[in-house]
């Protein structure tokens, strides 16, 4: 590999890189438009009608975006395939046309490999997620190295919503800075995905925001519950506290060991009929005391047994976190130390005559992809952050089963005990019930049982009232905690904004400054204002302009947005854009042509040739036939 690749691939690995390599558009299975791309500025010419358009809006939908408002001719083709090239390696897409949202499937590989495996390896991925199931934006923007960003509103964004930023189409209003949509276009949405492009890094404040708003929910909840079980506990603030009911309920208990060791010190008075009686009752008393036993100890090995299953989900989510982090430093070794070379043969020793490019083995003399060790790289991290998340779902599954199970074993103890209080009240012993003094010492147990049961059951309310009070206090300290980070995230993210904006602004000022004078306001250009949140543009203030003019200043924003993201790498931007209006709006063929020529030199100039695609219409030239 020459000095010059090494330094694309160290440049691309640092900063999110999409790059369309290979188009293919099929109808009925058969190829009817079959493209290579290359690294840098590509050029789409073609004679008008000759679909231009039409190209790049398969190359929008197959990206990711949501499009059916098909022309008659690109109606007929049913499927569009691509092969693209991200910050973390190659990736083969194929999607059906037959609706906006029909799902992506992906390989991990080339687009010749994909077709040459048939249907395996194919992945699919919706494009939006669908309960547990991951999209494909999700996919697409960790191998692009872009967050996976959420708008306030908490819906997330998705790779539609950033082309939208990214296509310059023929449809949309040239006054419009993100492509038309009728359905689903909020100024929250907006706003998210602009700050997201220019390197907003807001994903966390996107993500406090929904915790202080859940976590408020949650201190609503039980500040209700508190609210409820305080109006219940007795009035006595004595018997509140579970210390208290706990000391109550053992002279309960010491009390009733009393009468039954009164009881049991009487003599056997009962008849043999009533000894029948009694006796079948006992062993009926005895049969619901084992059962309750046995319930109880099946509810302790499944207690156990859940406790024993949280802690292996533990240690293997510990193991996933691991092994995604081997799989990044092996990845980065394998970056920095680079290919062996073989001077001699390591069976016989020959001498090995050098390799002419750093594409080719030195033993075997193969073709050499690195591209596709990032394939693989990516693939394995893929299944292991799949393996992570599946297993976060059923160690939370497990944990509130866990909850309940415990529950029951509560519940399932206290009527255990009951249980027992009865038998041993009127059935331990064999004392005669006709007696005064066994009918005094029964009643009385049978008093006291009803007292310990009333104080277990305040003793619960009181317990449950000490944990929502704690509760409520860990939750208005989290909501400090966090309202506090919120407030320093927001200073961050205002900063950042400001930096991104003034960069875009001070690159499209000069390109708009080079215009050839049709727009007096233009020659003068100091502050180009790009509000994501009104989907506007401004130039010094000004925001009325021919229609001519605002193409010019609608692509010269969306170029400045990737000019910007060459220079400053914290851009989350993926150095990629796509323009199909520069001939648009009655635009001047002088015009036009010189727009083309600053935005060339202005993308030479700046050296972004190895981070960007653009599609750039001309005319007079070969049509790209569909």
């Amino acid at each position: 590999m020459s000095e010059i690749e090494q330094e694309k691939d160290e440049i691309a690995s640092r900063v999110p890189t999409l790059q369309l390599r290979r188009l293919r558009v099929l109808k009925s299975g058969r190829p009817v438009y079959d493209q290579a791309f290359h690294e840098g500025v590509n050029i789409i010419r073609g004679d008008n009608g000759s679909g231009k358009s039409s190209i790049a809006d398969f190359a929008f939908f197959v990206l990711g975006g949501e499009f059916d408002n098909w022309k008659k001719v690109p109606a007929q083709c049913d499927e569009i395939q691509a092969e693209i090239l991200t910050s973390q390696g190659r990736l083969a897409l194929k999607r059906n046309t037959d609706s906006k949202t029909s799902p992506i499937r992906v390989f991990f590989g080339t687009l010749k490999e994909g077709v040459e495996a048939g249907s395996d390896g194919w992945e699919r991925f919706p494009v939006h997620r669908q309960g547990d199931h991951e999209s494909f934006s999700q996919l697409l923007f960790r191998s692009m190295l872009i967050p996976e960003a959420k708008s306030e509103g908490a819906s997330n964004i998705t790779m539609h919503q950033i082309l939208r930023l990214l296509y310059s189409d023929q449809h949309t209003p040239p006054g419009r800075l993100f492509r038309f949509e009728s359905t689903w276009d909020t100024k929250t949405m907006r706003s998210a995905v602009g700050d997201l492009l220019c390197g907003v890094n807001d994903y966390e404040g996107y993500e406090i925001s929904l915790e202080i708003r859940e976590l408020e929910r949650h201190y609503d909840e039980v500040s209700r519950q508190l609210s409820a079980l305080l109006s219940i506990l007795p009035s006595d603030e004595t018997l509140n506290k579970p210390a208290t009911l706990e000391m109550e309920i053992r002279e309960r208990e010491a009390e009733r060991e009393a009468a039954l060791q009164r009881i049991s010190q009487v003599d056997d008075l009962i008849d043999g009929d009533e000894v029948k009686e009694f006796l079948a009752k006992s062993r009926s008393m005895r049969d619901r005391i084992s059962k309750s036993a046995k319930q109880i100890g099946a509810l302790e090995r499944e207690v156990s047994q859940l406790g024993y299953q949280l802690g292996d989900l533990e240690e293997y989510l510990d193991f996933l976190s691991e092994m995604i982090e081997k799989v990044g430093l092996a990845e980065s070794s394998q970056l920095a130390i680079g290919d062996i070379d073989f001077t001699h043969c390591p069976a016989c020793l020959t001498d090995l005559a050098p390799t002419v490019d750093g594409h080719t083995c030195h033993v075997c003399n193969s073709e050499i992809d690195p591209e596709d060790k990032r394939s693989r790289y990516n693939a394995i991290r893929v299944d292991f952050e799949m393996q992570q998340r599946e297993a976060r779902q059923l160690n939370s599954q497990k944990e509130m089963r866990l909850s309940a199970e415990k529950a029951k074993l509560r519940k399932a103890r206290a009527e255990h005990s009951r249980l027992i209080a009865e038998f041993a009240a009127g059935y331990d012993n064999g004392s005669s019930p006709r007696e005064a003094f066994l009918a005094e010492q029964n009643l009385r147990i049978g008093q006291i049982a009803r007292e310990i049961d009333y104080l277990e059951k305040s003793l619960v309310t009181a317990s449950r009232v000490k944990e929502l009070s704690e509760a409520k206090a860990d939750a208005q300290a989290e909501l400090d905690k966090l309202k506090s980070r919120q407030e320093a995230l927001e200073l961050s993210a205002a900063k950042r904004r400001s930096v991104a904006l003034s960069r875009v602004s001070r690159i499209a000022a000069s390109v708009l400054r080079a215009d050839n004078m049709d727009q007096p306001e233009f020659m003068t250009a100091q502050d180009v204002s790009v509000n994501f949140s009104d989907d506007a543009m401004s130039v010094d203030g000004d925001l009325n302009f021919a229609e001519s003019s605002n193409v010019i200043l609608k692509n010269a924003c969306i170029l400045s947005l990737l000019l910007a993201a060459g220079e400053d790498q914290k851009f989350f931007h993926p150095r990629f854009a796509l323009f199909d209006n520069i001939e648009d709006k009655g635009m001047q063929t002088e015009r036009s042509h010189n727009f083309q020529r600053i935005g060339l030199v202005t993308v030479l100039c700046r050296s972004l040739i190895s981070l960007c695609h653009f599609g750039f219409e001309c005319e007079r030239a070969d049509a790209a036939q569909i």
